[in-house]
Formats: structure tokens, sequence, C-alpha cells
């Protein structure tokens, strides 16, 4: 397991470094979108199009969750709005609709612009593995805030659903980052 963080952690230093190029695009994949008035299946078709900002949370965290959905919140203040923001639950069992209505409304999420993910955990590992290629680890039996541990790591997607970097997501200088390449893929169309 260690040698496994370790290789991911490599993997995102060299990630970290932004291209004009796709760094991996993701996969096909299915979850349940939960909105303020109900659910909706989504999967990688609802990206296209779209320039995405996607974090990662569960929403009885004790760590940095909250600190990152206050920054996501911010960026979102900032960009274009037709820039989406994307949540994904990373707690299966934990991140009920109702807690994610609820989380979602502690931060003023738009529901026309900010979707926030739910699915088992075979969806959502293969989401974070396979697509964002991230780390994951959840212990159902740990106390609610201590449930999972994930990355702290905003991610852009292209209009096409693939990854074009990663960014620290309690990193000032990081999110400055993401805005300006937000905005650069804005005006390239891709």
């Amino acid at each position: 397991m260690r040698n496994a963080l370790l290789a991911c952690a490599a993997l995102l230093a060299c990630a970290c470094a932004r291209s004009n190029e796709p760094l991996a695009v993701l996969p096909e994949f299915s979850m349940t979108a939960v909105g303020p008035k109900g659910t909706a299946d989504f999967g990688r078709k609802d990206l296209l199009g779209k320039v995405w900002v996607a974090d990662f949370i569960f929403t009885h965290c004790a760590g940095p969750c909250p600190m990152l959905s206050t920054r996501l919140a911010a960026l979102g203040r900032d960009l274009p709005p037709s820039v989406g923001l994307l949540t994904v639950g990373v707690d299966s069992e934990g991140d009920t609709p109702e807690r994610l209505r609820s989380y979602a409304k502690r931060y003023e999420a738009e529901s026309e612009r900010w979707v926030f993910l739910r699915g088992t955990p075979e969806q959502t590992y293969h989401l974070l593995y396979a697509g964002f290629r991230l780390p994951l680890s959840v212990n159902p039996s740990a106390p609610d805030e201590q449930r999972a541990t994930h990355s702290a790591r905003f991610v852009l997607l292209d209009k096409n659903g693939a990854i074009r970097g990663y960014y620290d997501g309690l990193s000032d200088s990081d999110n400055a980052a993401l805005a300006r390449d937000a905005r650069r893929l804005l005006e390239v169309g891709s």
C-alpha cells in the first residue's frame, strides 16, 4: 500500500507540470448527480462541451474538505459561469443525497453550475483511480469525520473530458494558475 501511495505521489508530481496536451482522458463512468430537488444519472457524456474544475470531498470531513469547498466556491465566483464545478463525494456510505444537499447549501452552490456526485464504492474508486488517477482510501468503520483519505487536488478538465492539469486546492498560487488555465481553455475552445 505504501509503495502504491508513493507511486501515486510521483505520478502527481509529474502531472503537476501543466501542458497544452491532455494528461489523460476520463473513461466512461456512471454516478448520481445530487441536486436540490432530486437526483439524476451523470456520466462522461455530461462533461463534454464544457470546461470543468473537479474536487473530492466527504461531507463529514474534519480535514481539508471544508477549505477545498470554500476555495472551489471562490473559484466559481471568479471564473465565467460557463466553467462547471464538479464535486465528487468519496464516501459512498456517508455521502447520502441528503448530506450532499446540505453540504451544497452550506457553500451556496449554484445547482445549474455546481454538480455533486455520489456513487457506489466501485463507481467512486473507478472514477478516482481509472479516471482522475488519484488515490482514495475509505475505512467504513472509522468515525464519520475520519472515514476517507483522498487527494486535496483540483483537476481541470477540458471540453473533451480530458485532464489538463492538477492543482493543489489549498495553494493560492495554484488556484490562481487554475483560474488562468481555465480561462485559456475557454478561449481556445478545447
